[in-house]
């Protein structure tokens, strides 16, 4: 259950490719730290990739927030050079991808996919 998880005693800092999520950066005291270069609207250079992953290494850091249409290719090439686990966050800005997903149904799995990525 995502509401008994004590964020106070966990990273408070989260690592996205994108900030759209300032609602539960506010609402749960969450820093989002944004990297760039893997926007999910485009196709992103070997060099954002190349930036992306320095970045990941330099800052240690373990898990990376994508949005759900974050190029794979991109994140299987970070993921196979830092070791980074991968989570989801859906932004909701296209239809969903499972006929049986609404609004409400994203955003409880954006919580749980911040519970499992801050380690509660």
């Amino acid at each position: 259950d995502s509401g008994t998880c004590s964020v106070g005693d966990h990273d408070k800092t989260i690592v996205a490719n994108h900030n759209a999520y300032s609602y539960m950066s506010e609402r749960y005291d969450i820093e989002i730290v944004t990297v760039n270069g893997l926007d999910p609207e485009g196709e992103p250079s070997a060099q954002d990739i190349v930036n992306v992953i320095n970045h990941i290494k330099e800052n240690e850091i373990t898990v990376l927030f994508v949005e759900e249409y974050t190029n794979e290719n991109a994140v299987n090439s970070i993921v196979e050079d830092t070791g980074v686990s991968i989570e989801k966050l859906y932004t909701m800005e296209m239809a969903p991808i499972d006929t049986n997903d609404n609004y409400l149904s994203l955003m409880n799995k954006n919580l749980n996919n911040l519970v499992n990525g801050i380690g509660c």
